[in-house]
């Protein structure tokens, strides 16, 4: 029996969407090299860091709201009203000090934001789509009014030294100029840590999978759902807020639209790294790979000389594909159960 039991662990392990989506992307790789050399370089591995650092961040909140059984649209307008705001109010008070002050400053905005969604989803029980489409027009219409549609390309010192910090500086593939590891990529590394000690050891973690899981099972358990739902959509403001303060500084400018638009692949990579759409299941390590897929895809069609504006068509393949097969296996498992 506890070979049995190994032997269905193996499989199990085998068969998990984190593993597939591993392989997918060592085969992928391997033939974009073959196609391009120069993507296997450092400075294109950097250039995809760069890329996910962002969307990781982003997902991770993705991954919260999608495991406790909603769907959020509203981050990339929470993201870039936070860090544009803050940006505004930094450069009109003069601030040239620490660039961590962006971030301390952008936080509280995201936080209220996300606290606005969680509002009318836990208080009115409105569907959360419905609510972050809303919310998203609001916030991006409130940021365009107040503060303008001019990006800032002078973003406060402190931010502007920050950008240009790296762990690891090369040259690029070409041989002209260079190309860094920017710090940015160990924010993401702590917070999908602080998400998984969260979601993993926490009692608040295991709220949030039965919510999603069944509602109604879990209200009648006594879970205070309204608690853990404002939790839910605060957290997700506040990583949308560093998301967008880490994007600014990335590309040293703060955008008032600068992630909008980046709804599909973010959702995508999320639900390519194995959480359902429905709720109930979902892992940071999962969301990682999903988002580290998602990137190696849109830069290696730079790579093989592909138009950008082929972009979304492949990505919403991936997603297409990347969920449909799980979903197969899924019904094969249930009509073998029942007999059929």
């Amino acid at each position: 029996m506890s070979g049995t039991g190994r032997g269905m662990r193996l499989r199990g392990a085998l068969r998990s969407q984190e593993l597939v989506i591993a392989a997918v992307i060592v085969v992928l790789s391997a033939v974009i090299t073959v196609l391009n050399p120069a993507f296997l370089s450092l400075s294109n591995i950097f250039d995809i860091v760069r890329l996910a650092t962002v969307s990781g961040i982003l997902a991770l909140g993705v991954l919260l709201v999608l495991i406790s059984g909603g769907v959020d649209v509203s981050f990339p307008a929470i993201a870039d009203t936070a860090v544009f705001v803050a940006a505004t109010l930094l450069l009109a008070a003069h601030f040239n000090g620490s660039g961590l002050v962006l971030y301390l400053l952008a936080l509280p905005f995201g936080i209220v934001m996300g606290l606005v969604n969680g509002f009318f989803i836990s208080r009115f029980r409105v569907p959360t789509l419905i609510v972050t489409l809303g919310t998203s027009s609001l916030f991006y219409g409130a940021e365009l009014y107040f503060f303008g549609g001019v990006s800032i390309f002078s973003l406060p010192q402190g931010t502007a030294d920050f950008s240009h910090w790296s762990l690891v500086t090369v040259k690029t593939a070409s041989g002209v100029g260079t190309t860094s590891l920017s710090p940015t990529v160990l924010i993401l590394i702590a917070l999908a840590a602080i998400i998984s000690l969260i979601l993993n050891k926490t009692t608040l973690g295991r709220s949030i999978y039965a919510i999603g899981d069944n509602f109604a099972v879990a209200e009648r358990s006594g879970i205070r759902v309204a608690r853990v739902q404002y939790f839910v959509y605060g957290l997700v403001g506040a990583l949308a807020a560093i998301a967008g303060v880490t994007n600014a500084s990335l590309y040293r400018n703060a955008n008032p639209i600068s992630l909008q638009g980046t709804e599909l692949a973010v959702i995508a990579a999320v639900v390519l790294g194995g959480t359902l759409i429905t709720g109930g299941k979902g892992t940071v390590i999962g969301t990682l790979l999903g988002v580290l897929l998602i990137c190696i895809v849109e830069n290696s069609l730079v790579l093989v000389g592909v138009p950008t504006t082929w972009q979304n068509v492949v990505v919403g393949v991936v997603l297409l594909v990347g969920t449909g097969v799980p979903a197969i296996r899924a019904l094969r498992r249930r009509r073998i159960v029942g007999g059929v």
